[in-house]
């Protein structure tokens, strides 16, 4: 039985429940805003599709959306990814304004390091079902100010309100990087 190759668009997520609720994001005080619970199906799987998410979407106008499995299939190389979360900021300059985005941070199959945060110099390095999506991947210093030494850190950019298409990107650089054992090896920077 051939693989089939992956696709962010077999992901489909139906909203199960929504709710106000207060977390912890990093070190912040405590944060308020709406919940939102999604069942979630990766149809580029036969079995061990079904996931459950939650985004938790902050009353702040300019706060952080955290998207994060809470729920995850038994699959062995998923272990640990309800603990993992992506966040997504807000775009301030640009024609995305109004949108957020994420830096396209790939899980380590190796193990080594929580995340690999790409540059945009390694955009065609990245698996190949991200190339249905090069289209919305820019460099952060193209969407928003930077003071630290992210500006070249590349990002993929998301409508607010598209929780889906939120919940699908982690599933790309997470859960299918995992079970692929895709290897993103930067070259040696001199």
């Amino acid at each position: 039985m051939s693989q089939r190759r992956y696709r962010i668009e077999r992901v489909s997520a139906v909203l199960k429940s929504e709710r106000r609720s207060r977390w912890k994001i990093r070190t912040d005080p405590l944060v308020s805003g709406i919940e939102y619970v999604y069942t979630v199906t990766d149809e580029n799987f036969s079995r061990h599709n079904s996931w459950e998410f939650v985004v938790r979407v902050p009353k702040a106008r300019g706060g952080s959306i955290e998207v994060r499995p809470s729920v995850v299939p038994n699959v062995r190389a998923w272990a640990g990814l309800d603990r993992r979360a992506l966040m997504f900021e807000r775009v301030t300059k640009g024609r995305y304004r109004g949108g957020c985005y994420c830096k396209v941070a790939l899980a380590d199959p190796t193990g080594e390091r929580t995340r690999l945060i790409a540059r945009v110099d390694e955009k065609k390095r990245l698996p190949y079902w991200f190339r249905s999506l090069s289209a919305r991947l820019r460099s952060k210093e193209s969407i928003r100010h930077t003071r630290g030494t992210d500006s070249e850190s590349l990002v993929i950019t998301v409508p607010a309100d598209n929780h889906e298409e939120m919940i699908a990107f982690f599933l790309a650089a997470k859960a299918w990087v995992l079970k692929e054992r895709f290897h993103f090896r930067a070259p040696a920077r001199s």
